[in-house]
């Protein structure tokens, strides 16, 4: 027994595959540089001086990638809601990040 059709339906769940979608790509990423980023670390100068310049240059391109992610994912996010979102008034004192 089926209720009535809601017409929001397909349009949710194209939104949700999207989602996942980035959701899948981010980590794939996050995890690709977690695991591929120490081994870079050998290809670089053992130290410089004494000091560990190779996994210190890693270490902080890590750094940076993982903030790109997160920044990447609340501009993607807040530009797929708006899209998703743009017939539904917004709730009373909620901002944007763009």
């Amino acid at each position: 027994m089926e209720g009535p059709a809601d017409p929001e339906r397909p349009r949710q769940a194209r939104h949700w595959r999207r989602v996942l979608r980035l959701t899948a790509a981010l980590v794939a990423l996050w995890a690709g540089v977690t695991v591929l980023f120490p081994g870079l670390a050998q290809v670089l100068p053992d130290s410089v001086a004494g000091f560990p310049l190779g996994y210190w240059i890693v270490a902080q391109g890590a750094l940076l990638v993982y903030l790109a992610i997160v920044v990447g994912y609340a501009l993607t996010m807040e530009r797929l809601d708006a899209r998703f979102h743009a017939d539904e008034p917004a709730p009373p004192g909620e901002r944007g990040l763009g």
